[in-house]
């Protein structure tokens, strides 16, 4: 089964739910530092402000041997859908509060859909027996199982980030730096391979589907380009490298 052609079922859209359909736009920025860029979120006539604390966030992204989500994001096609656990703070340890998720793409919308993932650990010599038999404790759906029967870990990243929402609550802003990718091997990783990338800032917008124009404060104040830049592709061009 393709994964562009099963997607677990996305909540009804709504302006409130970050759960529903949006559309994103994302900035890759590599001639500015991070606070430059932040200093323009925070100018935006639209008036940011951050909801809540900046934090790290770490992922291991899931893809069958073949690189199946890997080619899909190379040919761009529309409808996809991307798997990954993710949790907050140290990238090793304990991992208490993971969350598998799987990231929708529909066209120029997105979605996605989480379930809670027993905790594991992630540590020098595990491999992806370790990640299988977290998410076959977990109190997955059958078809979620089903679909996750042939994918394995390939990677994992790690990336600071702050959020940031409008003053009338309909668009949303993150801003990713710091990024870091490690390579996971089927068997005992030792998390050796890890390359670093100090360079990019991230900024990706993203506001409700029910939204029929952009407002251009918020698009035409930036002197940044939109981009395809996914860092699940550009970590395994990393590690590849490495």
């Amino acid at each position: 089964m393709r994964t562009a052609e099963w997607a677990p079922e996305p909540p009804v859209m709504s302006e409130r739910d970050a759960e529903g359909y949006r559309f994103e736009r994302k900035y890759h920025i590599t001639d500015l530092p991070t606070g430059e860029v932040e200093a323009w979120v925070r100018r935006n006539p639209l008036l940011f402000r951050e909801p809540y604390p900046s934090r790290t966030i770490n992922n291991i992204y899931l893809d069958t041997p073949g690189r199946r989500s890997l080619f899909e994001n190379y040919d761009g096609i529309a409808d996809r859908v991307k798997a990954r656990i993710r949790w907050y703070g140290p990238a090793f340890g304990e991992v208490k509060r993971p969350v598998l998720e799987f990231k929708i793409k529909r066209g120029m919308v997105g979605a996605k859909q989480a379930y809670d993932v027993v905790p594991f650990t992630v540590e020098q010599g595990m491999g992806a027996a370790e990640v299988r038999r977290a998410l076959e404790a977990s109190n997955l759906p059958p078809e979620v199982l089903r679909h996750l029967r042939d994918f394995e870990p390939v990677l994992m990243n790690r990336y600071q980030r702050k959020y940031f929402i409008s003053a009338d609550g309909h668009y949303r802003l993150t801003l990713d730096w710091n990024l870091e990718f490690y390579r996971f091997d089927r068997h005992m990783n030792g998390f050796s391979s890890r390359v670093i990338d100090r360079r990019s800032t991230v900024l990706e917008l993203k506001y409700s589907g029910d939204i029929d124009q952009i407002d251009d404060r918020v698009s035409g104040h930036f002197p940044f380009r939109v981009t395809r830049m996914s860092k699940f592709v550009t970590g395994m061009q990393a590690v590849e490298i490495a």
